[in-house]
């Protein structure tokens, strides 16, 4: 009869209150050892962060007992216990697979040790990859409507009153060009749109009649 692989469970408590808690984390992996056969040992880091894996001394001590065969698999109840961080989680994967140890993660249904595993592992990180991409994607669009919404254009700001885009919006509609609607502005002498301005552009008439289309969208 092989021997029980023996498996270093990885509990991490953080100071988030709304986090999986190291009673529940303990219980799953206890779960799970029973009924796998797992020669299972608890190690718990406190209040640590899991945005990065520097300044976690438990995980480290546990990631060198695995490199130096120690330990045959390290399982955690909840992936976040042991990474948030997309390319963490893919270097641990990496990691394991070259010094010939498995990883573990109960919520998703990940083992390493098998072939299945392994697929689930690798397709888990490409989706958490291109969520974080989505994130990304959705923030740059987001800051681009605030700039929009807050009249800066190319980096400077606006100082273009919104009465003023309002009526600019009113010229563009009426089927004015963006280089007549500039012209007339000059020669109304109305106020420079930027503080580096030397006269009114049709750049300037296109950024304000944009502006007015995301507050108008966002009313």
């Amino acid at each position: 009869m092989s021997a029980s692989p023996r498996v270093l469970g990885y509990i991490r408590r953080s100071t988030d209150k709304q986090d999986i808690s190291p009673e529940v984390q303990a219980a799953r992996l206890e779960e799970s050892a029973a009924v796998l056969g797992w020669a299972l040992e608890l190690r718990y880091e406190e209040a640590a962060s899991a945005k990065s894996l520097e300044g976690r001394p438990v995980l480290a001590a546990a990631l060198a007992d695995l490199k130096a065969g120690r330990a045959h698999t390290l399982a955690v109840a909840k992936l976040d216990r042991l990474s948030r961080d997309v390319e963490d989680f893919a270097g641990l994967l990496k990691l394991a697979e070259r010094q010939g140890w498995a990883l573990v993660c109960l919520d998703l249904g990940v083992d390493t040790s098998t072939i299945t595993g392994r697929a689930m592992a690798h397709v888990t990180a490409a989706f958490a990859e291109m969520e974080r991409r989505r994130i990304g994607e959705r923030t740059r669009e987001g800051m681009a409507r605030i700039r929009a919404t807050q009249g800066k254009h190319m980096g400077r700001p606006s100082l273009i009153p919104a009465e003023v885009e309002e009526r600019i919006a009113a010229l563009h509609t009426d089927g004015k060009s963006a280089s007549a609607i500039a012209e007339l502005l000059e020669r109304e002498g109305v106020a420079r749109p930027t503080a580096r301005s030397k006269s009114w552009h049709h750049s300037h008439v296109t950024a304000a009649v944009r502006r007015v289309e995301v507050r108008r969208t966002a009313a």
